[in-house]
């Protein structure tokens, strides 16, 4: 039977939240930080760890960079319950753009992942931080320069799966430096999962949401 839209968000927050789980092993969290983006086939300190929370699901690029992007963090929470990102907007859903057709979540989520599907009822998954809504934060909140983040933007968002990945790599880096990188991973790894797919209108939400929230967060502290 064929996974259903619903059934993949769920396991996306699962994966999160078995990942971060794992990097409480100081020597997993090395496994998983070596991955550096790579292709899958260059990344053999990972298949031990993550093959048993990907199968089923496939896109195992996009799965190894968002749990190389976790391993990168040092003192993410290993709480029970779904992992929670940072909100642009406490309190209220954040306004995004429209989600590619082929993205949209039925109704039900048949899962079986009650943490994940109680993450994602609390927050719709369109109105969850994208990448480009995060890099928005980044500069607002933690002192990023703002043209230099644009030109970020403008450039990941035109660039195809190979050089993307290790891209964001640095990137996550560069934030978490200056502790702005809680990103909603399960939303990435959604995002990154469908790039080959549908990279023209992730890309165009990334750009739109990036300055929308850029807009809002700036005018909020004027």
């Amino acid at each position: 039977m064929p996974v259903t839209t619903a059934q993949r968000r769920a396991h996306y927050d699962d994966f999160v939240h078995q990942v971060i789980t794992l990097c409480a092993v100081k020597g997993i969290r090395a496994d998983l930080n070596s991955g550096f983006g790579r292709p899958v086939a260059e990344c053999s300190r990972m298949p031990e760890h993550l093959t048993r929370h990907i199968a089923g699901f496939g896109a195992r690029r996009a799965h190894y960079t968002v749990a190389s992007l976790i391993a990168l963090h040092r003192d993410l929470p290993h709480e029970e319950g779904p992992y929670q990102p940072e909100q642009p907007f406490p309190g209220k859903d954040q306004g995004a753009a429209t989600a590619p057709a082929a993205n949209t979540a039925p109704a039900s989520d048949p899962s079986g992942s009650a943490a994940a599907a109680a993450s994602t009822a609390e927050r719709p998954w369109r109105r969850r931080p994208d990448l480009g809504t995060h890099l928005a934060v980044a500069v607002a909140r933690y002192g990023f320069k703002e043209a230099t983040m644009t030109n970020r933007v403008k450039t990941l968002t035109r660039l195809d799966t190979s050089l993307l990945h290790p891209r964001l790599w640095t990137l996550t880096g560069h934030l978490n430096s200056r502790g702005a990188a809680r990103l909603d991973f399960a939303v990435l790894l959604e995002d990154l999962a469908w790039w080959d797919d549908d990279q023209l209108e992730i890309a165009a939400r990334w750009r739109e949401n990036y300055f929308l929230t850029l807009r809002t967060l700036t005018s909020k502290e004027q």
